[in-house]
């Protein structure tokens, strides 16, 4: 008896060592050496994710310094190749309402990578995403930095595109983006008033109105 007890106590045990470890691996986000996809996107295996917080120029935007003209896209994704290089990143997810891909805020050791890609002037802050992120001011401050210094794409002009998706969004596009949510609401109940049946059908209750009598007295009689 004693012997089954140790088996249980010593098979318990090992299940709450286990748990831990366990829970660390489900939790949701990427660690390794990535590939960079773009200047804000890097890929674990087959997971893509996203730097939360920051604006990086996409492939094919144009940034200008006086009157040269380069790739910007292609700029910012080199540089964040050459800031990972061969070390190892830690991503963590922290938004639940975009997954591919993933919005993620990745380490390098003790480094933000965000910080390093904004004072390397390869990024902008996300200002749609800046009321919601402890870490703006900070962002914000970086991004000065490289501005003042005149890094990265402050070399002369970062892309009108990209400086317009780094805005912060009107209260008049936030009111439009509310309406149409609305409207689409309202087409929808719209569409399930009009298609839901109205449960009467005056044709089928006449019709069953007008027929003979099929009570079991109307059967045992041989004239109905």
């Amino acid at each position: 008896m004693k012997k089954i007890l140790f088996i249980v106590s010593l098979t318990l045990g090992l299940l709450a060592l286990q748990n831990p470890q366990s829970r660390a691996i489900a939790a949701p986000g990427a660690a390794g050496f990535p590939e960079v996809v773009e200047g804000d996107k890097l890929r674990f295996g087959n997971m893509i994710v996203e730097l939360f917080g920051i604006r990086a120029p996409r492939t094919g935007m144009i940034c200008r310094a006086g009157s040269i003209e380069f790739q910007c896209g292609a700029a910012a994704t080199q540089a964040l190749s050459r800031i990972i290089e061969n070390y190892a990143v830690k991503c963590q997810q922290v938004s639940d309402v975009q997954l591919f891909p993933m919005l993620t805020e990745c380490t390098m050791g003790r480094s933000d990578l965000n910080r390093l890609l904004l004072r390397a002037g390869w990024a902008l802050v996300d200002m749609a995403s800046c009321d919601s992120n402890p870490t703006c001011p900070t962002y914000l401050r970086d991004q000065a930095f490289a501005k003042e210094n005149r890094k990265g794409m402050w070399m002369g002009t970062p892309p009108h595109e990209l400086v317009a998706l780094a805005a912060k969004p009107t209260a008049r596009e936030i009111q439009f983006e509310d309406d149409a949510a609305n409207r689409d609401s309202d087409n929808a109940d719209k569409q399930h008033f009009f298609k839901a049946p109205l449960g009467i059908d005056l044709a089928a209750e006449m019709k069953r109105a007008n027929e003979p009598d099929r009570t079991l007295l109307s059967f045992l009689d041989p004239t109905s």
